[in-house]
């Protein structure tokens, strides 16, 4: 079963740290309250969050957020109490320091070791695997890098990513290993990623390889999935790898979006709790626009088309109809200035934006964001895909009801390559910039002046 908030691993990881605190505090004050280890119940102490500030600090040294670590029953078990055992010391000597009664302190400690740790035992078995769907992974590198990391991830156990493919840039062929299928030539990945439904691309190669990186990502660019570079750097000394790793691998994610796990959460609870406000506090004017739709032409007041959405996937998109009904033709015609197949209100609701409203209902579906580059039909993306190398990448994030291309002017009929290239370039500095903050901005920019345009028809 797939998770969409959580089947990711630094999504998951981030969950984690969240159920983790969130376990600490419940079960500090749950044993102030059970009477376990004696006939008197011990109180909260009052430097309670200073125990789980201190438990949120020294989790992580033990590898209980490495994913990618041996998961088994056991191993977990010890990583947990050897986090527990310096918790316990801190704990004990902050409650000596700031207490008066060390019999109380040791009993609410005792206490509180009960209930955590097997509740925190259990939520972090659970996530290495227990509901979740394994990413499934095509490894890309030279043979002896490939096998170091098939190895490492052998031994970690059942965990978050199952090598299911292997293709070798150096023409060695690998052991034959169970599970793990044989591409003889890179040439042949992306055919292989869409017919096998891979959901990550590992390149193993060293940083003096980057030619065949650099072709490697051309190959790759209308391939829609997560692409990481785990840096091979067997042949250095390094003293200290800084930033993420993946089986001891220093990792460069390719083509994803500039959020952490925390950022990610946001603009999930942004999107759903604004799309909502917004129908609660448009419905009024989303129910005059569609009776006034109703009554001028024939037809219904909502139009609806395939888009192409994250990862390239299609999705229904609402809109008001703007066109009679009967203005579709066989090859897909973007609408210009005076065209005849917009009716009377919907040039007027072409150029107020209203037309794009119901598209709140696709955030809350999951389909869209409120903030994200702006989807296009599928006879245009299968027309630029092939006319721009990263047309694709701007797929990797939701598309959004506004965003940074539409506040600067690129919206509106895209008649000529120089404006899709344009559009497409700020939806990629979106991408590589993304914060919660210049999604307000964007919000509030586009409520100000934004929803209008010269170009717009």
């Amino acid at each position: 079963m797939r998770i969409p908030l959580l089947n990711d691993t630094e999504r998951l990881s981030f969950a984690l740290r969240l159920g983790d605190l969130a376990l600490l505090t419940l079960a500090g004050l749950g044993a102030s309250r059970w009477q376990l280890l004696g006939t008197m119940a011990a109180p909260a102490p009052a430097w309670l969050p200073l125990c789980v500030a201190l438990g949120a600090a020294l989790l992580p040294q033990c590898g209980l957020y490495r994913l990618d670590l041996p998961g088994a029953p056991r191993a977990l078990l010890a990583r947990l109490l050897a986090t527990w055992l310096c918790l316990l010391a801190g704990s004990l000597l902050a409650g000596l320091v700031l207490e008066q009664s060390p019999r109380a302190t040791l009993l609410w400690l005792g206490q509180w070791l009960l209930l955590a740790l097997p509740l925190m035992w259990g939520l972090h078995m659970a996530a290495r695997g227990a509901g979740l769907s394994p990413a499934r992974v095509l490894v890309i590198g030279q043979a002896g890098a490939s096998q170091t990391l098939y190895q490492r991830h052998r031994q970690a156990g059942a965990g978050p990513y199952q090598i299911t493919a292997l293709c070798l840039t150096d023409g060695a062929s690998a052991p034959a290993a169970a599970g793990v299928e044989q591409i003889a030539r890179s040439s042949q990945v992306p055919a292989y990623v869409g017919s096998h439904a891979i959901d990550q691309i590992w390149i193993v190669l060293p940083l003096s390889d980057a030619a065949a990186i650099a072709r490697l990502q051309h190959l790759l660019r209308n391939t829609l999935v997560h692409i990481r570079w785990l840096q091979d750097l067997r042949d250095l000394q390094v003293l200290n790898v800084s930033g993420s790793t993946l089986y001891d691998f220093p990792v460069l994610d390719l083509n994803c979006m500039k959020a952490s796990a925390a950022g990610q959460l946001q603009k999930y609870l942004f999107d759903k709790v604004f799309a909502l406000l917004a129908l609660l506090l448009l419905a009024p004017l989303l129910l005059l626009i569609g009776l006034a739709i109703r009554c001028e032409t024939p037809g219904p007041a909502l139009f609806v088309q395939p888009r192409i959405g994250l990862n390239g996937r299609q999705f229904r998109l609402y809109k008001f109809r703007s066109m009679h009904r009967h203005a579709d033709s066989p090859t897909l015609q973007q609408a210009g200035r005076d065209d005849p197949r917009v009716t009377r209100l919907g040039r007027w609701l072409r150029r107020t934006s209203l037309d794009e409203l119901p598209q709140f209902f696709n955030v809350l579906l999951g389909d869209m964001s409120v903030v994200g580059p702006r989807p296009h039909a599928v006879p245009h993306t299968e027309l630029y895909c092939r006319q721009l190398d990263v047309y694709m990448v701007r797929h990797r994030a939701k598309p959004g009801i506004t965003g940074w291309a539409q506040i600067n002017g690129a919206r509106g009929e895209t008649d000529t390559l120089d404006k899709m290239i344009r559009r497409v370039q700020l939806d990629l500095y979106y991408l590589q910039h993304w914060s919660l903050w210049l999604d307000l901005r964007i919000v509030l920019w586009t409520a100000c002046k934004g929803w209008t345009g010269n170009n717009v028809y």
